[in-house]
């Protein structure tokens, strides 16, 4: 037996040029990767159409002119007129009497009315209340009521006490009653709520948070009620007003105001308000006052407003992708056309130190309050342009900042100028009407801080 060991043969490593091909492809890579991490990214926003609101919601106690009428003797009441109605002196507002007979005759009465106006109007009504009705808000259901019983009285107020009269003298029961006229002119409730008398004077702050806890007492006919009881209330005039309690940024920004647009949020009705502010314990107020829309929120006496003061509608656009430059500043009166090019007349020296004149066209220059800014790029300062009008000339010297976005939709960096219509934390609403300006779906640079004009955007 041979005692010899078997050594194996290493092979010596020969790279052949699949490994060298492999090698370039991973150097490739890294390269890239470390070009794509270290590379400044841009990032692109598309404008688009909006609107902004940044208005807080306030509650407003409303103060009217309004009085509330008690009956004088006792008996069941019958009402002739329906809540919202006007009504002048010597109508018949309500009836008095002792027994209860008038509500029913007044309920026949009430029901022959068949024509189709008023059968249109109910279904309108229980339509709406069908399609808004909610177990969490049972309240709706007295408001139901009063609006069929308003149908009801609108289609036959004109001949109702007329016809009850008649009846209750063909039935001999016409002793039992008593008509009670209005004394005075005005839009009648049969809503109470206790804030009747309520004056400039009393309100507070503590006050103003009793919004969700008022309660309105709704009067309601064929009632069996003792003399002194209120039966209704008169609006007589249609100015009224809205108390609001201001922080300090609201009241900064209504102290030089007379007027002021409000949206009532219940119905996103708006209107005009004048503004008259004042300050009680501590607390800036406002209040409100209109002659409009009275009628419609006749049973309220808190609403939740919205001011029109932090709103705007136009463009969105990032703040951060806002920047300024400086343009020159060319008076209208300056400029001239040619063909269809809006323009200025230079003074050019040629290198003979001949005088000659240049059309120079404003291309995409901004227009606004009777002047053209206009970029560096197309005028210099120090450059002479004449007036042809009347032959003076204007030397280019002033600037004034710019405000404007990089837009790139041809993939380069092109500066728009912007007209900025209100600015929030994050967005600011510039208009879509801009000389130049931008429109809705142009791409913009978010960040331009690093960028220059006419810089490519891989």
């Amino acid at each position: 037996m041979s005692d010899k060991k078997v050594v194996p043969y290493k092979k010596r490593f020969r790279p052949n040029i699949a490994f060298y091909l492999f090698l370039l492809i991973i150097f490739y890579v890294i390269i890239l990767g470390w070009n794509y991490l270290s590379r400044e990214h841009v990032s692109i926003y598309e404008v688009n159409t909006t609107d902004i609101s940044d208005d807080s919601p306030l509650y407003g106690f409303i103060l009217r002119n309004e009085e509330v009428v008690t009956t004088e003797s006792d008996g069941y009441i019958n009402f002739y007129n329906a809540e919202g109605n006007r009504v002048h002196v010597g109508n018949v507002v309500y009836t008095v009497d002792t027994n209860g007979e008038v509500s029913d005759i007044l309920e026949k009465l009430q029901s022959s009315d068949k024509n189709k106006e008023s059968i249109s109007k109910m279904r309108a009504v229980i339509s709406s209340f069908q399609n808004s009705f909610s177990m969490s808000f049972y309240g709706q259901v007295s408001d139901f009521h009063n609006k069929v019983r308003n149908i009801i009285f609108e289609q036959t107020r004109g001949s109702l006490y007329g016809d009850l009269s008649q009846a209750l003298e063909t039935s001999g029961k016409g002793k039992n009653f008593t008509k009670i006229t209005a004394k005075k002119s005005g839009v009648i409730s049969y809503s109470i709520d206790g804030y009747e008398g309520t004056k400039q004077a009393d309100i507070t702050a503590s006050l103003l948070d009793k919004y969700g806890s008022v309660k309105n007492e709704q009067i309601q006919r064929g009632e069996s009620i003792k003399a002194g009881t209120p039966v209704y209330k008169l609006i007589t005039n249609n100015d009224w007003s809205l108390v609001v309690k201001l922080d300090d940024n609201y009241y900064e920004a209504l102290k030089q105001q007379e007027s002021v647009r409000v949206t009532i949020k219940k119905d996103n009705i708006s209107f005009n308000a004048s503004v008259s502010l004042f300050d009680k314990d501590n607390s800036h107020f406002a209040r409100l006052s209109t002659s409009r829309y009275m009628e419609r929120y006749i049973k309220d006496r808190f609403l939740q407003i919205e001011f029109n003061l932090k709103s705007a509608s136009g463009l969105k656009i990032p703040n951060s992708s806002i920047l300024t430059k400086e343009y020159y500043v060319i008076p209208q009166t300056v400029t001239t056309t040619s063909g269809n090019a809006r323009g200025v007349v230079k003074q050019v020296v040629g290198n003979d130190g001949k005088l000659s004149y240049q059309f120079v066209s404003l291309g995409n220059s901004t227009y606004r309050d009777g002047n053209y800014y206009v970029s560096p790029n197309i005028l210099d300062g120090g450059d002479i342009l004449m007036n042809s009008s009347d032959n003076t000339t204007y030397i280019v010297s002033s600037k004034k900042p710019v405000s404007g976005v990089y837009c790139v939709n041809a993939g380069y960096c092109e500066f728009k100028p912007v007209d900025i219509r209100y600015k929030n934390k994050e967005y600011t609403i510039v208009s879509d009407a801009t000389t130049s300006g931008l429109t809705a779906y142009d791409h913009i640079v978010v960040d331009p801080s690093k960028l220059s004009e006419d810089d490519f955007i891989e």
